[in-house]
């Protein structure tokens, strides 16, 4: 995976709306370009700011945190931070992540715009700012199914190592989430031992548990065996 980023603005006089069209990957090298471009919206006082993601394969914690950091400041000055056109698999660590409960999310440029309001653009500007087409989860699925090696089903049941709970409660519920695992675990050990949301995604990332598909092939080597 190369480090590196491509930013680029869509403004247009008398538009209160910032696009903001992203491609590459968004990580802790990347992360701060990023973050300079929002934080110079905001100075200008550019507070409704749409992020096109269409054309970006990864977000690290580091990306998504900046998306939350800025947020409360932008909403306290009656704008948002939307984020439109995510590739299934980054729209995959979105849902994990449960962000849809602090970010908007859109199928769309116009369905965003839509939402703050605002006219929908021409079709010559909506073409460039969606020039990219959606990946297909059939096409992820495709590309990926030879590639993709998930955890073993050999892991031991203590109940309290949270790598063994993460991965007994992937095998009893693929859809399990984040929030409801990091609740199971903590009511069940004592304060000294609890785990937080990025503990439990490492886990999951290191185990190559993130993506559903990867979760059911996981769950499925038990119900085989």
């Amino acid at each position: 995976m190369e480090n590196n980023i491509n930013i680029s603005l869509l403004e247009r006089d008398g538009d209160e709306i910032s696009g903001v069209r992203i491609d590459g990957v968004i990580d802790t090298i990347t992360a701060s370009e990023l973050e300079r471009v929002v934080e110079s919206l905001i100075k200008r006082q550019r507070y409704k700011i749409i992020l096109d993601l269409a054309g970006v394969d990864y977000i690290s914690s580091a990306g998504w945190g900046i998306f939350i950091s800025h947020i409360k400041e932008v909403r306290a000055n009656e704008g948002d931070i939307k984020l439109v056109n995510m590739i299934d698999n980054v729209f995959e660590i979105y849902e994990l992540l449960e962000f849809e409960n602090v970010l908007r999310s859109y199928n769309t440029y116009d369905e965003a715009r839509s939402d703050f309001g605002q006219i929908p653009l021409d079709d010559s500007v909506k073409k460039k700012a969606q020039k990219n087409a959606r990946v297909t989860v059939v096409d992820r699925l495709a590309n990926n199914s030879n590639n993709s090696s998930i955890a073993s089903p050999g892991f031991s049941s203590n109940p309290t190592d949270p790598i063994s709970f993460v991965l007994k409660n992937i095998k009893d519920d693929p859809f399990v989430t984040i929030s409801e695992v990091k609740s199971l675990f903590n009511k069940s050990n004592s304060s000294a031992d609890k785990i937080g949301w990025w503990e439990i995604f490492s886990i999951l990332k290191r185990q190559k548990l993130l993506l559903r598909r990867s979760r059911f092939r996981f769950a499925r080597q038990f119900f085989r065996s």
